[in-house]
């Protein structure tokens, strides 16, 4: 039987703006139609044509909404306790340069800084461990903790995962796996899949508009946002902080951008010299947890500990618990070099009734690599 093309995927390629409904609209036709090749192709055409156009904010905030509308009916909220300010923390993923698990890692030690951090993740489309990979391997458990308990864990500890694998099984059985490169839905979408209302939020993307992000998310209802990206050159993208390579930020905060936070941060990032080396992720899963289990250790003298103690110091502003990157970063490496960022790690997975064996099995993993390093030498193989 034929398939009737939606007149989004022809407007796609006109110059004019297209009303929002329109995109609304088309979305949903799209999603609705038959799985398969035209399906998909639509999808991605449609979904990479609304970020090249600009990106302009109402076609895609349209876009957004429509994805959404598949499964926000089911969704549950949870509060955290009264006066506690939680960070929400994830990232679009679909980076162009591999890393460690920077951002787990980071939010353990900012966690240990003070700061309560909600990590938003699922399993790895791409690279060798994404968030829920790591969680996984440690030994924690996730699944098996209710939301409301999570909730409860993270202000205990500071930290807490929460999958979002979960959140939109409609959606994703239309579009999940079928994704490798940033499109118009990136801009947003996996930040607004937290079952935690946060007092604020950080988005790492993986590619240079952070601006449009930040209003996006700001305009689909996050009361305080920061979305981060780094470049490498001109085509290598990716949704961590990284030092001394190019990086973006873009603060909204009830509606208004912080212009001196965003410089705070690029100040932050200029300040560190750039190893790449130090931050790149191994072949082997269990390797490149090790890898970011080794900084959170103390036992870590490559560059890997700046990149790590620089994306903690972001989420120990945005919660509140320092006034400054600059002194989030000092912080950060204060916290490193003590290895105090592995005691809360381990207590998260004792609290999510976890397997200890597993950590203590990658510590065993990291040490003897650990004695190879000298005191003040920098490491010459990949961490």
């Amino acid at each position: 039987m034929a398939v009737t093309t939606p007149l989004l995927a022809h407007k796609i390629n006109s110059p004019a703006d297209i009303p929002p409904q329109d995109v609304h609209d088309g979305i949903t036709r799209i999603l609705a139609l038959p799985e398969g090749h035209t399906r998909d192709v639509m999808l991605g055409s449609v979904l990479t044509g609304l970020l090249l156009r600009g990106p302009r904010l109402e076609e895609v905030e349209a876009a957004v909404q429509a994805a959404t509308s598949l499964d926000r009916s089911n969704w549950d909220f949870h509060q955290p306790p009264e006066g506690m300010r939680f960070v929400g923390y994830t990232g679009s993923g679909k980076k162009t340069f591999k890393t460690i698990n920077l951002s787990t890692a980071a939010a353990l030690v900012a966690a240990t800084g003070g700061a309560h951090v909600a990590k938003l993740g699922s399993r790895s489309a791409s690279s060798k461990t994404g968030s829920r990979d790591f969680i996984d391997l440690v030994g924690a458990t996730s699944d098996m903790v209710p939301h409301q308990e999570m909730v409860d864990i993270t202000a205990e500890t500071g930290f807490g995962f929460f999958s979002i694998e979960n959140r939109v099984p409609e959606f994703d059985r239309r579009y999940g796996g079928r994704f490798q490169a940033v499109h118009a839905l990136s801009l947003a979408f996996p930040a607004l899949l937290s079952p935690v209302t946060c007092s604020a939020y950080v988005y790492g993307l993986s590619h240079p508009a952070v601006g449009a992000s930040a209003r996006l998310l700001s305009r689909l209802g996050l009361p305080d946002v920061t979305v981060i990206n780094s470049s490498l050159g001109k085509a290598v993208q990716v949704d961590e902080l990284i030092p001394g390579s190019t990086v973006r930020a873009c603060r909204i905060n009830a509606g208004d951008e912080d212009l001196t936070f965003n410089d705070e941060v690029r100040k932050g990032a200029s300040s560190m010299p750039q190893d790449l080396m130090s931050v790149t992720q191994h072949e082997d899963p269990r390797e490149n947890v090790a890898a970011a289990i080794r900084v959170l250790a103390g036992h870590d003298t490559s560059q890997a500990r700046n990149a790590v103690a620089l994306n903690a110091a972001l989420l120990m502003v945005m919660s509140e618990a320092v006034p400054t990157v600059q002194s989030g970063i000092d912080t950060a490496l204060t916290i490193i070099d003590a290895g105090a960022g592995l005691d809360t790690l381990q207590q998260f997975v004792r609290l999510t009734g976890g397997a200890p064996d597993k950590l203590r099995s990658l510590l065993r993993h990291v040490t003897p690599t650990a004695l190879l390093v000298s005191p003040g030498n920098k490491e010459k193989a990949p961490c």
